[in-house]
């Protein structure tokens, strides 16, 4: 019976200690959903090749390449998830996932510097989606260079400009910018 009875508390204090220290999500206000899922929904219509037409990554000019793509994005997890591909196929290739959460849109970025910067999106023009960092996981020190913002903006249809923000020793900088385009077939 006294076993019993100690695995009854044992399991209750369990319940209850990790129903409080569990993080607590707020949800989306209606007009904030509305925003979040319409440009969720012109994320998924960027799927397809996007190819560089001019940048600047660090600091450091990129050269334009319409031959090869720069930029892809495909709709996965039955339309839950928009994947996006920067330096498609090269040994810095790095991947972001958008995705909505409670009302708002995500995105969670898995850098070849090998940390996840973690953005909400907020309010922005309308030919523009902007995220703002809320968290970073495996960055061993807050000096360490990370992605610390990034935004998108829609020249047209078929071009965007990508921003990047970047943090290094605690001093926020302009990373990247890339202008692109998508070519049709």
């Amino acid at each position: 019976m006294n076993y019993i009875n100690s695995t009854a508390i044992c399991l209750l204090s369990f319940f209850l200690l990790s129903g409080c220290t569990s993080a607590q999500k707020s949800v989306a206000s209606p007009s904030e959903r509305i925003v979040s899922e319409a440009n969720y929904e012109h994320l998924k219509s960027l799927s397809g090749d996007w190819h560089l037409v001019g940048g600047v990554r660090l600091g450091k000019k990129i050269e334009a390449n319409l031959e090869e793509p720069f930029l892809s994005y495909s709709v996965s997890s039955g339309g839950h998830a928009v994947i996006e591909k920067l330096f498609v196929g090269k040994p810095n290739e790095m991947v972001s996932v958008y995705y909505l959460d409670m009302g708002r849109l995500n995105m969670d970025h898995y850098c070849s510097l090998g940390n996840q910067p973690k953005m909400v999106a907020v309010p922005s023009d309308d030919n523009r989606i902007t995220f703002q960092l809320v968290g970073i996981s495996n960055l061993n020190s807050e000096d360490e260079l990370h992605i610390s913002s990034h935004a998108l903006k829609f020249d047209g249809p078929n071009e965007m400009t990508v921003y990047w923000g970047a943090t290094e020793n605690q001093i926020s900088f302009d990373g990247s910018v890339y202008e692109v385009r998508r070519m049709l077939p």
